[in-house]
């Protein structure tokens, strides 16, 4: 007994030992966390590369990338990956910092139309610091980083003036994080923090059984529901079902990336829901023999070569919902009497070319081995189910072929278990052992003369590439003629996707060929995915021009708006509007009123967003000459709301967060030239009660917080006098500084690390631009050419508030300057009142908006001076511009009498 107990001691330290060895040199004992365990389970697709330099490489290396980097968004990639080089040393730095590194990239659904990336890098052995280090060491001029908390996890946002946006990243562990999406980041802060909700690697198990990491130049790990997100957030159709049985069937798979001549290759295998395992084990049929009998116009093909139909059944559409009178009557008189025992399990489905805007034609090849007692038995199943008006027997001879059909509708869909829909009446004939169903009769007649004209994958020259796509060792495949699916692609694409797919038409052609084939080996589903391209010569798009996109009409005339906000829920675009009875509405993206709330007058100030409870549920802060409202996503006007200054009229309204803590106060400016700072629950602060300055303000009140000098809030009146307060309401830098002249434009605000280099700039009435930094001291004074004593001055600035131009205003004429007063351009205008706005999307993606209210014409310029819209946008009020960078185009929004308009401009 003592030697047992011996024995089962020593095994117990053994067993301690070894377990605290392999505990010691885990992930988990060194802090390291799996990249993927931060990413949303709802991803795209996500690409995991221990080489992504290599990886990088390889993909510029191949003769398709020239032509790809004609698409703003992947040159975009190109140049911040050169730029991310150079900012860690060049001399392969970057390779050495990330070699070995779990290097992760996921796509995600940011809006209803928009996508983004997230990057996620998993350092090993504390290398995280050096890449971190050289970053913020070499960070290149005009940038800064500034520094917030999320969660008790510093988070960090790049900014330069050569950004479209900012860049967020975070260090979470042994993991950095960073996209051009905050809320992405926010995101994987929480899965990080909250281990028991689900991410990508623990939704997605089976794919880190069968491959733990990532292989060679790296692996695509991808699922359905996915890819089918993808599919419905281009798609301009809400009930896509080919899209839905994608998403319910629960497919996965790694797939690992390969370049080859004319190609992009993903190799791997695929995974169904469950672990649930399906035979692909191929038929006899060879490639060659199937090829002669697809049509050159089919655009896509599904193609089953398996050894008996009884493998079909595997294949299963849950989204469809059979008619239980249909299904009947085909156990009754097709399954019953061994229709599907004939089938060979060799079956094709074809999707050809299609005009715009006219039904797809459709075609199933069904080989058989008794055609005509398969042909005997559809016949009598039509004439069972009470089709009377379609006789049972002959309907049309054509090419000595016999048709009937079958006037039930989905019919293959009701036979194949929901697969093959889209076919309202079934045209049935029989050709070459094989049993041909069609969507119409057209379709039958076009298949068949293409059969007899041999105008076929097989037989043709020019579709060689194609037809080499099929596979003899697989079980299915799936091929899309990218050229020939195009009109189909754009005619179900929203609008905010079609006028990107007709812009960059010729270059997104150039990958011609994507096909998919699967095939059993031993116990994977092998699955290969071929990206096939071409590099014929192309030629330019023209034609594509600033095009009214969606109308919404209202009863009566509007008079205030559009103001874009963002809807809290998923991130879209939102617009106010109000209309000449006082009416303000919220309309979606989409053009639905979400709500019409009645006021006391006209709104005077912009739109302000905030969380007044701070649940994350946003409501709307604005204001009326008499009051200042607070509004609800549905409408209502929170409790204690409308507020109003008694006897005042209100002039200007700002919204100020000092520590973006959601302790909101709101900076108000009256005609009685006075300045009230009040709480969100309308209590007016100490020393603010009010502060009187020396004449009406000319742009709104504001808090800056400056680097060096602290809170400063701002106020410039008309007369010129420029007021800094602290938060106490208390006067400093021996303000009020005289500008020098009176003032009717705006101001920016430049900062540069220090009280003394920061500074306000501004143009007075007379051209002279004034400079003042944040110690109260005027710098430089510059006297812009004046053309004669009418000219008008104005400091115009971007919607971010981060890049500015001059304008002088003649009687005929305008002319844009930048900062350095060089001209951009000058143009002819005959009028005496104009407005104007400054849109910026980047050093490249500008537009100057000049508005003429008089005339109600509305135009837009580059700052090379180009004319983007030939003929005007109607409309006397500010527009909203904004950038989508997925398909390259300016959106824009105008109000125009009783309308909201919206505008596509392509770049």
């Amino acid at each position: 007994m003592r030697i047992v107990k011996q024995i089962l001691v020593s095994l117990l330290v053994v067993s301690f030992l070894v377990g605290g060895y392999f505990f010691y040199h885990s992930s988990y004992w060194k802090g390291e966390k799996n990249a993927l365990e931060i990413v949303s389970p709802d991803a795209i697709f996500v690409f995991e590369t221990q080489e992504p330099v290599l990886a990088w490489n390889q993909l510029v290396s191949q003769p398709i990338w020239n032509r790809l980097t004609e698409l703003p968004s992947v040159n975009n990639a190109e140049n911040q990956l050169v730029s991310l080089d150079s900012l860690v040393g060049r001399s392969g730095n970057l390779d050495r910092s990330l070699k070995g590194n779990q290097f992760v990239v996921s796509l995600h659904a940011v809006g209803k139309d928009e996508f983004d990336f997230l990057f996620t890098i998993s350092f090993k052995n504390r290398s995280d610091q050096d890449f971190i280090s050289s970053l913020e060491k070499n960070l290149p001029d005009l940038s800064q980083i500034t520094k917030r908390n999320y969660s008790q996890i510093p988070v960090y946002e790049l900014q330069n003036v050569n950004l479209e946006r900012n860049l967020t990243y975070a260090k979470i562990g042994n993991i950095i994080v960073a996209s051009y999406t905050s809320f992405l980041v926010e995101e994987a802060i929480r899965l990080h923090q909250n281990s028991s909700e689900p991410n990508f690697k623990s939704s997605n198990k089976v794919l880190f059984e069968e491959l733990p990491s990532s292989k060679g130049l790296g692996v695509f790990r991808l699922t359905s529901s996915g890819l089918s997100k993808m599919a419905t957030v281009v798609s301009r159709k809400e009930d896509l079902n080919l899209i839905k049985q994608f998403a319910t069937n629960g497919l996965s798979g790694n797939f690992e990336l390969n370049f080859s001549e004319g190609k992009i290759s993903l190799r791997g295998a695929t995974f169904f829901q469950k672990g649930q395992k399906i035979d692909f084990t191929k038929g006899n049929r060879g490639v060659k023999e199937v090829s002669n009998f697809i049509p050159n116009r089919t655009s896509v093909l599904f193609r089953y070569n398996l050894q008996n139909a009884a493998q079909l059944s595997a294949f299963i559409n849950e989204d469809f919902q059979p008619k239980s009178t249909v299904s009947g009557e085909i156990e009754k008189n097709l399954i019953q009497k061994d229709f599907l025992k004939r089938l060979t399990g060799d079956l094709t489905f074809m999707i050809f070319e299609t005009p715009v805007n006219q039904e797809e034609d459709r075609i199933i090849l069904i080989q058989t081995s008794d055609l005509d007692s398969q042909l005997s038995l559809l016949k009598n199943f039509n004439a069972g189910v009470g089709n009377e008006e379609f006789p049972s027997d002959l309907l049309d001879i054509y090419q000595g072929k016999e048709i009937f059909v079958v006037a039930t509708e989905d019919f293959p869909a009701h036979l194949f278990d929901g697969k093959f829909r889209g076919f309202s009446e079934t045209y049935i004939t029989g050709f070459n052992g094989m049993l041909v169903f069609a969507n119409s009769v057209k379709s039958l007649r076009v298949f068949l003369d293409d059969i007899a004209a041999d105008n076929t994958w097989g037989k043709s020259l020019q579709q060689k590439r194609i037809a080499s796509t099929l596979n003899n060792a697989s079980g299915f495949d799936f091929v899309v003629n990218v050229p020939r699916i195009w009109s189909s692609l754009e005619n179900v694409s929203s609008p905010n996707w079609k006028v990107f797919l007709q812009k960059y038409a010729p270059q997104l052609k150039s990958l011609d060929i994507l096909s998919i084939g699967v095939l059993e080996n031993e116990d994977l589903h092998k699955t290969d995915i071929d990206f096939s391209y071409s590099l014929r010569p192309i030629k330019s798009v023209s034609g594509v021009v600033l095009t009214e996109n969606k109308v919404v009409r209202f009863r009566d005339n509007l008079i205030y708006g559009p103001k874009s906000i963002q809807n809290f829920n998923d991130r879209s675009s939102e617009f106010v509007v109000q209309d000449e009875n006082n009416l303000v509405h919220l309309l979606t993206g989409e053009g639905e009123i979400v709500f019409s709330q009645a006021l006391d007058g006209v709104i005077t100030s912009d739109i302000f967003q905030i969380d007044f409870y701070k649940n994350g549920k946003l409501q709307l802060l604005f204001a009326t000459q008499k009051m200042i409202y607070i509004i609800d996503r549905l409408g209502g006007v929170l409790p204690g709301y409308p507020l109003e200054i008694p006897g005042r009229n209100i002039t200007h309204l700002n919204l100020v967060d000092y520590d973006n803590n959601k302790d909101y106060r709101l900076f108000v400016g009256t005609d009685q030239a006075e300045l009230y700072l009040i709480n969100k629950n309308g209590d007016a602060l100490d020393g603010w009660n009010p502060q009187v300055i020396s004449s009406n303000l000319v742009v709104k009140p504001a808090h800056h917080r400056i680097a060096g000098a602290g809170d400063m809030m701002l106020a410039l009146n008309e007369q010129g006098d420029l007021y800094f307060f602290n938060r106490r309401g208390e006067k400093v830098l021996d303000s009020p500084i005289k500008i020098g002249g009176s003032v009717r434009s705006d101001y920016i605000i430049i900062q540069r690390g220090s009280a003394s280099s920061s500074r306000l700039v501004t143009v007075t009435e007379d051209g002279e631009v004034v400079n003042v930094n944040f110690k109260g001291e005027m710098g430089y004074r510059n006297q812009l050419m004046r053309p004669d004593r009418e000219s008008q001055f104005y400091l115009i600035k971007d919607q971010k508030e981060d890049r500015f131009v001059f304008v002088v205003h003649e009687f005929n004429k305008i002319s844009i300057m930048n900062a350095e007063y060089e001209e951009l351009f000058s143009y002819n205008i005959l009028s005496e009142e104009l407005e104007f706005q400054f849109f910026s999307f980047g050093s490249d993606k500008n537009i100057f908006v000049v508005i003429d209210p008089t005339q109600q014409f509305t135009y837009l310029f580059s700052l090379n001076g180009e004319l983007l819209n030939t003929l005007p946008i109607s409309t006397k009020n500010q527009i909203e511009v904004k950038y989508s960078s997925s398909q390259n185009e300016y959106r824009i929004y105008a109000i125009s009498e009783n309308e909201f308009v919206e505008y596509r401009l392509p770049i």
